[in-house]
């Protein structure tokens, strides 16, 4: 597993690069279909079990940060070429019964997202980069076009830098800049890359006073400090707390949308609290929340990160689809290929603003307390965070954060 990390100190009061807006046109919200609650259940998952097993292989003191909707997303896709044993892996590690629903529930997850506040920008964009002279599979082509929304190019990859320019071009253009780049080379033997991009730009709904944003410490897993620039506010937000965890939630815009950030309780670290995690209990303490008014402390923080997934997704037992010699993906093309690598990369900024954050990946396929007193909330030391869609409960972004320098 290849792991980048490049955080930085914001210098500048505001979200440098964006640009807040105002949408004066609100989109029609689409209603979750039962088959779609399914599948997002099925993505929690898949998520959870993703998140542990890249956590798990992270240097310590590593900041980590996924998306997982962005992964199944591409995997949705490339599963629609895989048959037999191959297309079994896949769903089974995703946590997905059969391939038809998957595509109807996904399209229709994108719309709910998308439409579900207007003073969020939330952009879910696919496409499909097939090597110009071996066209895909009509069927699966128009699987993916109709389901995914999914751009359709051919590529003459014997151009390597004009196709890497083109490839990485779109990606760049649809996380806004935040991730120039998703793929660093074309292979001789290359056929195909599905990309799916997600871009999120979102404002709090009570955002911090950027006057009351001090430099203070933050604690690290091995016991150094480090100064952070340390947001603060008082204000009613919904919070959880048990023996093991405490949680405030931070509403976007409408309130459509929201951060977690769940700090672990007294001696437990943040990786105990990733790897106790599951979609039952996080179901438990999203219910579980009341309003409470706390004087919250928060730091800023800038994260990029990367990631080879080829070895987690095969380690979570999809195998088949990696393996040059038994992979099956009859359905894509009547030629023998193989996914040869999967890419993530993921971006977030949070300050006194909002959040902004984009991910993208990459599938490339290959022929052969209690009292009259406020509680404080503060974030102080290492932290899991997850953006999601209230009424959906989908997770767009989620990860710890160990240092915010």
């Amino acid at each position: 597993m290849m792991i980048h990390r490049s955080i930085a100190v914001l210098l500048l009061a505001g979200l440098v690069g964006c640009s807040w807006f105002n949408n004066d046109e609100e989109p029609v919200p689409k209603e979750l279909e039962l088959k779609s609650l399914e599948v997002l259940k099925a993505s929690d998952r898949f998520g959870w079990n993703l998140l542990e097993i890249i956590n798990d292989g992270a240097d310590p003191g590593e900041n980590v940060v996924i998306s997982s909707l962005s992964v199944a997303q591409a995997l949705g896709m490339t599963a629609n070429g895989a048959d037999g044993e191959t297309l079994e892996q896949m769903l089974g590690v995703m946590h997905f019964d059969e391939v038809e629903g998957l595509n109807h529930s996904f399209k229709n997850i994108r719309e709910v997202l998308q439409t579900a506040d207007p003073k969020v920008e939330l952009e879910i964009a696919n496409s499909v980069w097939y090597k110009e002279e071996l066209p895909a599979k009509e069927e699966f082509s128009e699987t993916v076009k109709e389901y995914y929304n999914a751009a359709f190019s051919g590529v003459d990859f014997s151009e390597k830098t004009a196709a890497l320019e083109r490839i990485n071009g779109w990606v760049n253009d649809k996380t806004r800049g935040k991730i120039p780049t998703i793929i660093d080379e074309i292979s001789d033997q290359q056929y195909m890359f599905l990309i799916n991009a997600v871009y999120f730009l979102g404002r709090w709904q009570v955002q911090f006073d950027k006057s009351d944003t001090k430099e203070d410490n933050f604690y690290l897993s091995d016991g150094s400090v480090v100064q952070v620039s340390m947001m603060n506010q008082e204000e009613d937000l919904e919070f959880y707390e048990d023996d093991d965890l405490s949680v405030v939630k931070l509403p976007y815009g409408n309130g459509s949308f929201c951060m977690i950030v769940a700090l672990p309780a007294g001696e437990r670290t943040v990786n105990q609290l990733i790897a106790d995690m599951t979609s039952e209990k996080w179901a438990s303490i999203i219910s579980g929340m009341s309003e409470r008014k706390l004087d919250l402390y928060f730091p800023r923080f800038e994260v990029e990160c990367k990631y080879e997934l080829n070895n987690s997704l095969m380690e979570m037992g999809m195998e088949l689809p990696f393996s040059p010699a038994y992979a099956d993906f009859d359905n894509m093309i009547d030629a023998p290929v193989y996914i040869s690598q999967v890419n993530h990369k993921t971006y977030i900024k949070v300050d006194e603003e909002g959040t902004e954050a984009a991910a993208a990946t990459s599938v490339g396929m290959e022929l052969t307390a209690i009292g009259p007193q406020k509680p404080r909330f503060r974030v102080d030391r290492p932290f899991f965070f997850a953006i999601t869609e209230e009424k959906s409960g989908a997770i767009l972004f989620s990860g710890k954060i160990e240092n915010p320098l």
